[in-house]
């Protein structure tokens, strides 16, 4: 996962809460230590596997597949190991941040796998790579989710999906940019007696190390200790958004809440519906590069071909997502991302001409224009840290479990095409559009759900606003219990 998501989530904390504060306070005396710090300065880190797997093909004995031995569905099974220690590890991960706070669980996170990235240029062997994928697995597992998380005790509900969208897009920039450094370093093939997919490893694995630290460091752990707010602006940070959202005070567990949580059919429905969505994101991932590279595109320039589709991406889940806090709707937005993406899926398989297939890829790469709206209504059903965690993890997880099934989709017998595997995720996102009609109409039709209170932009007033169906201001609440006014009553103590 590209350590561009870090960069943008410091940047976009420290900027956002200091552009409400200012907002609705009148002051300029603030200034944030973040906003130096990431200035959306790409870094890739996890390593692309997708890109190793094509880094020097064209040169006889240089590649990953053939210096490891990757043959047959080898490769496929690599691409599948890193995601069984990954979802294991990946409930205790969303935890255990909580209690450890965000700056020092992110940062253990991307200091550890940093150093398996970089070790993983040491692999001789397909079976030393089986291993340094379980061990990436580890280190890397609860990331995704424990970022996700943390977005909660800081955003409003109707704040999420924008701020998570370009959480999203900047992994698009980063595997633009990932695709230029593969081929520089597609060159290095040969310096220092390693080969150009061991120097994409190093490469990609120090500067997680490296941010890693400054994440201990920089990184504001929960609004209620964000050092550069005084008292009164700590606050009013809590009071805006609401009575049920999460906070750094809540119980690490609450029993009650997490039972209460796994009994609903949507905590399931959520997750299923995510998995199928992984399965594209995944099927991208993992054989983008190798898709555009069987479009005729060979050597460097196939690297270079992984960067138009990553920023077509980039704009279409910023404009989605932008649009869906901007209405105040989920369940549209996310259909018709689906839609855009499973059209790419469709001319995959029934189209030959190039032109129309690249198209396609692009289609494919913007997966996460439906799944940031997505996440962000998952969110918004839930109040309180317990079940923010459960719910956030469950779903991720669930969904990561597709990354052991994508990589059988396709695979090299029904290569260039891969018509079924195509086919396959175009069925996957048909699937998981029914589900979110199902949701929509369950959670419209449900009386059980009522909206908090929101503070107009540029205005101090507080009013509420009934929820319509799928809107993102719902959350799970008892009528009987609502005082109706939640923000109002916090701000005025």
């Amino acid at each position: 996962m590209p350590l561009i998501i870090l960069s943008y989530l410091i940047n976009y904390l420290g900027q956002y809460l200091l552009r409400t504060v200012l907002r609705h306070r009148h002051s300029s005396r603030f200034s944030s230590p973040l906003t130096d710090l990431s200035h959306d300065y790409p870094l890739p880190d996890r390593s692309n596997l997708g890109n190793a797997r094509t880094l020097n093909s064209d040169k006889p004995g240089e590649s990953l597949v053939e210096t490891l031995k990757l043959s047959g569905m080898r490769y496929n099974i690599v691409v599948a190991i890193f995601f069984i220690t990954y979802v294991l590890f990946e409930f205790p991960s969303t935890f255990l941040m909580k209690k450890f706070t965000p700056s020092r669980w992110l940062s253990r996170i991307m200091v550890t796998w940093g150093i398996v990235t970089i070790c993983s240029a040491a692999v001789k062997s397909y079976t030393g790579l089986i291993i340094a994928r379980l061990a990436l697995g580890v280190a890397e597992a609860g990331f995704f989710p424990c970022c996700l998380y943390l977005f909660t005790f800081w955003y409003k509900a109707d704040e999420r999906a924008t701020r998570m969208a370009w959480f999203a897009a900047s992994v698009a920039v980063s595997g633009a940019f990932g695709g230029v450094i593969a081929t520089g370093v597609s060159y290095l093939s040969g310096k220092g007696n390693l080969f150009g997919w061991q120097w994409l490893f190093i490469l990609e694995g120090i500067p997680a190390v490296i941010v890693g630290v400054i994440v201990w460091f920089a990184l504001p752990d929960w609004p209620e200790t964000a050092t550069f707010l005084n008292e009164e602006e700590r606050a009013f940070a809590m009071a805006r958004l609401g009575d049920g959202a999460p906070r750094s005070t809540d119980a690490h567990f609450n029993r009650a809440d997490f039972f209460a949580t796994i009994k609903s059919w949507q905590f399931y429905a959520f997750a299923v519906a995510y998995f199928f969505m992984a399965n594209s994101l995944n099927a991208f991932g993992y054989f983008g590069p190798t898709i555009i590279k069987n479009l005729g595109y060979h050597g460097a320039k196939a690297q270079l071909m992984t960067v138009p589709p990553n920023i077509v991406a980039f704009f279409v889940i910023l404009a989605n997502a932008m649009h869906s806090d901007r209405t105040r709707e989920r369940p549209k937005h996310i259909i018709a991302g689906l839609l855009f993406v499973g059209l790419g899926y469709i001319l995959l398989a029934t189209v030959k001409t190039t032109g129309v297939r690249f198209f396609a890829v692009c289609c494919i790469a913007s997966t996460n224009a439906a799944v940031m709206p997505f996440v962000a209504w998952r969110a918004s059903t839930v109040q309180g840290a317990t079940s923010t965690a459960i719910a956030t993890a469950f779903t991720v997880a669930f969904s990561n479990s597709a990354g052991a099934v994508a990589p059988f989709l396709f695979i090299a017998k029904d290569g260039p095409d891969y018509t079924k595997g195509n086919w396959t995720c175009f069925a996957m996102l048909g699937a998981a559009v029914v589900i979110v009609m199902g949701l929509w109409y369950s959670y419209g039709a449900s009386s059980q759900y009522q909206t908090h209170a929101k503070i107009d932009d540029g205005k101090d007033d507080v009013a509420d606003e009934e929820a319509e169906v799928g809107q993102v201001r719902t959350v799970a609440k008892d009528p009987k219990t609502s005082t109706g006014t939640d923000e109002e009553q916090d701000l005025e103590k």
